[in-house]
């Protein structure tokens, strides 16, 4: 506290300052220090939104969402066109499923700055969520008049795709998102290979194109110069294009390989292990958004560690993996992260020790849609309010066939999930 007050004290509560840095340190994930900071500092400027935006972004990033929406709120009564706080208050209702209040948070946002395409993107998730998918898909075209879109799209000269005829002629797809949209929504390239005789060429990051080599696709990679094509279209508009026409999604096509030599290899290294292999996975990238939602504290796993005759086998690598250290249970889990993906090609280790196990347990990322596009059995782990395309899987359709998901009942809370996997694990019949 002594040096946070040395902070503020030096900075002489100038607003910019006190601004720029409590920023600063929201972005490197010291909260402690920025909360006090912008704590102390509201109560002597207290006509400043950007330091209840601050505070509101400091209370999104760390799952506070009660007092997210308060200083978000109090941001609002001072400045009406806060794009910001239309689009993390809104956001917020959405994450607490309270969709009403959601919803008209976006449409003040709207009426106040119309057509703004960070709001948009913002209330395209919440159309996504009450299933208005066909308008869900148009809201979220909006993110292409994003400046990191237009850097890229305004200077292309080919056409943009809406559906026309591609027989006999080329498309450049341009991959976006994460690892795990790319994974996902690929089979949208090989739906376009099915029905027409086109030529595609992908730009996707240099680490996947060993999954796309086999199947006749052009790849480049992110710094690559673009070939001539007769079209373009973003990889995430795919499925916006498909269901605009047919109204209906696709379901999973299994382009993945696994390399014989790293299978043989890890077969042997598992080989030993006698009785049910389960994979786990419990943190994804903590710098996405929606981190603090979907990743889950190993130890919340523990009661899974005292059911007999099963072998965890840890797929989390990089962040999340020091939480091994002071697992209760870890001599129960087997870790190779170390031997994982250490080469140029995303998931190829990964890949081969997936054919290898009975079962994949993990929170929402990518390794979950890898081992789903593979149909490796997969339980998936989602938080209370899951990510679109979890809410537009329905009794008629299925992202993948060979994945069961399990989805919190209250906000943050993980224990009746793991109970319920529990019992499932205990009647286990692999």
């Amino acid at each position: 506290k002594k040096k946070c007050m040395n902070d503020i004290k030096n900075i002489k509560l100038n607003e910019k300052d006190i601004s720029k840095l409590s920023i600063n340190l929201i972005n490197s994930k010291q909260y402690h220090k920025a909360e006090f900071i912008l704590l102390n500092s509201i109560k002597k400027i207290t006509n400043s939104h950007f330091l209840f935006n601050h505070l509101g972004y400091l209370y999104f990033e760390t799952g506070q969402l009660e007092k997210c929406i308060k200083y978000y709120e109090l941001s609002l009564k001072i400045e009406k066109k806060n794009r910001e706080a239309y689009c993390n208050l809104g956001t917020a209702y959405l994450f607490k499923n309270e969709y009403i209040l959601s919803k008209k948070i976006f449409e003040q946002g709207l009426k106040i700055l119309p057509n703004n395409e960070n709001i948009l993107i913002a209330y395209s998730q919440l159309l996504f969520a009450t299933k208005d998918t066909k308008e869900a898909f148009r809201t979220f075209e909006s993110r292409k008049r994003t400046r990191g879109y237009r850097m890229l799209l305004d200077n292309l000269k080919m056409d943009e795709w809406k559906g026309e005829d591609l027989n006999g002629k080329s498309i450049l797809i341009i991959s976006e998102q994460g690892i795990g949209d790319i994974i996902q929504f690929s089979r949208y390239i090989f739906e376009l290979k099915k029905r027409f005789d086109v030529k595609i060429i992908f730009k996707v990051r240099k680490k996947l194109h060993h999954l796309f080599n086999n199947f006749e696709i052009k790849l480049i990679g992110p710094e690559d110069p673009l070939l001539d094509t007769d079209y373009y279209q973003c990889l995430m508009t795919l499925p916006a294009i498909f269901y605009e026409l047919e109204n209906k999604l696709i379901s999973n096509y299994n382009f993945i390989k696994c390399e014989n030599k790293l299978l043989n290899y890890w077969s042997k290294k598992l080989n030993h292990i006698t009785g049910y292999k389960i994979g786990l996975c419990w943190q994804g990238d903590p710098n996405y958004g929606r981190d603090f939602m979907r990743s889950i504290p190993l130890k919340k796993f523990e009661k899974l560690f005292l059911i007999p005759n099963l072998n965890f086998i840890n797929f989390t690598k990089g962040a999340g993996q020091e939480q091994l250290k002071n697992f209760k249970f870890k001599e129960k889990i087997y870790d190779f992260s170390n031997e994982l993906d250490n080469g140029n090609n995303s998931f190829e280790d990964s890949i081969a020790l997936l054919k290898n196990i009975d079962l994949l347990i993990t929170a929402d990322t990518a390794v979950g849609h890898v081992a789903s596009t593979m149909d490796v059995k997969t339980w998936l782990l989602l938080d209370y309010s899951a990510d679109w395309r979890w809410h537009a899987q329905t009794n008629n359709f299925c992202w993948y066939n060979n994945l069961k998901f399990f989805r919190q009942k209250k906000f943050n809370v993980w224990d009746d999930i793991i109970d319920d996997i529990a019992i499932k694990l205990e009647n286990l019949k692999l």
